[in-house]
């Protein structure tokens, strides 16, 4: 999974920056790919657990706490492509 980056402005507007930023995510399963289509629009709460190297760059490692999908379908779709919740990972195979 791709992310962009965005930030909150001091007037509360979000803005995404000119240049790229990497990161590594980690968390407690793959999520259903289904629901993360590209351009899906999420909000990610996560920590700073440390650091890994990317094409030669030092990059933070986060680790997801918790993933939030949101929608651009019309109100009162019940697609499953347009759920707009929290995501829970996969179970693991047994």
């Amino acid at each position: 999974m791709v992310l962009l980056l965005a930030g909150f402005s001091e007037q509360g507007f979000l803005s995404w920056p000119r240049e790229a930023s990497f990161f590594k995510a980690c968390g407690a399963g793959p999520y259903d790919r289904e629901l993360l289509q590209p351009f899906t629009l999420v909000w990610v709460s996560a920590k700073v657990t440390g650091q890994a190297e990317f094409a030669g760059t030092q990059i933070p490692v986060i680790e997801i706490d918790a993933l939030y999908r949101g929608s651009d379908c019309q109100q009162g779709d019940t697609a499953p492509q347009c759920v707009h919740s929290y995501l829970q990972p996969l179970k693991k195979p047994q």
